[in-house]
């Protein structure tokens, strides 16, 4: 067997090995993305959770249900960003 020989079937056994890797790293970085767009949801759910809080306070209704709801309302937005950013960005 000569060189050539040689690589052409070291590289035969690679490449699936090589395919494989590839999809799980870009399976890695879809879930990364994913775990980004939800952080990006939780920070602005405890945003509108603490001023929908501060406006129920101030307006004489319940807290909690001012807090909910605010939480509620901020994360709905964000989530339509996300997504709306997510189909943007695909070609």
């Amino acid at each position: 067997m000569d060189k050539s020989q040689a690589e052409a079937v070291a590289q035969a056994i690679l490449d699936p090995d090589v395919k494989s890797q590839e999809e799980v790293c870009r399976k890695r970085a879809a879930a990364d993305r994913r775990l980004a767009e939800r952080h990006k949801v939780v920070w602005f759910l405890l945003v509108g959770g603490a001023l929908g809080a501060a406006v129920a306070y101030f307006s004489g209704h319940s807290f909690t249900k001012g807090m909910v709801w605010g939480g509620v309302a901020a994360a709905f937005v964000r989530w339509v960003f996300v997504t709306w950013g997510r189909y943007r960005s695909v070609p």
